[in-house]
């Protein structure tokens, strides 16, 4: 080792939006379900906003937050900046890491709301990347989350030996699949909610839509919907 080396480290802060959709009829005076969404990687709160559309009408809190990490999306004809909730090199201890950081970025985000909104039970959702995610942070984290479903991702049951053994009773899990996804292959999904069964979480749904890709389908979106409403009413 070079004696004539140091190293050090630099914080840097940025400030990442998040869109707050509030339910018809909102009053401030009764606390109100909360649905945190995330988006796939490469993506934004927008898109997935737009996804969720048919759902916003519902009686809950919609938040749609936007990944952290920005990163150059290359395509032939333009250069975009794209947003993710962890980086991934293969490697599972610094994914695991990784995750735990995006974990409680999203704890904060979740502080912040419940600050200007009363909120009664929370839920996580995410697509792809953002579902990942999102069947992490609820099994972690069950005095905060009723549940936590993953569209068009996985649920990571390998990084579920850590999680509160209340998470199997308390934290609902759920999957919602595209037959013909080329992403994240159906076969693995359905496994993987089998997976956490087999861990022992005592609520845990698969539901597939036999024409959809790697998409928030109107199928899937419709099952997502049932699926919360059980839930939260």
């Amino acid at each position: 080792m070079d004696p004539r080396l140091r190293h050090g480290t630099v914080p840097f802060q940025s400030h990442n939006p998040y869109t707050v959709v509030l339910p018809q009829g909102y009053k401030p005076e009764r606390a109100w379900p909360l649905v945190i969404a995330l988006h796939g990687m490469g993506h934004s709160e927008d898109l997935m906003r737009r996804y969720m559309s048919e759902l916003l009408g519902r009686p809950w809190i919609w938040v749609f937050p936007r990944g952290p990490h920005p990163f150059e999306m290359r395509q032939p004809e333009r250069i975009r900046i794209g947003h993710a909730w962890y980086l991934y090199t293969g490697d599972q201890a610094e994914l695991r890491t990784s995750m735990e950081t995006a974990t409680q970025y999203l704890m904060d985000l979740q502080d912040l709301v419940r600050k200007d909104f009363p909120v009664s039970e929370s839920i996580i959702v995410g697509f792809s990347q953002g579902g990942y995610l999102a069947g992490y942070v609820a099994p972690h984290h069950p005095e905060r989350f009723r549940g936590g479903a993953s569209i068009g991702g996985r649920l990571k049951h390998e990084f579920l030996d850590d999680a509160p053994e209340t998470a199997k009773k308390q934290v609902a899990l759920a999957q919602f699949h595209g037959a013909k996804d080329e992403n994240v292959a159906a076969s693995l999904a359905h496994e993987a909610a089998d997976k956490c069964r087999e861990l022992g979480y005592e609520d845990v749904e698969y539901f597939e839509d036999d024409e959809a890709g790697h998409e928030v389908s109107p199928r899937l979106a419709a099952a997502l919907s049932l699926w919360l409403e059980r839930l939260l009413t």
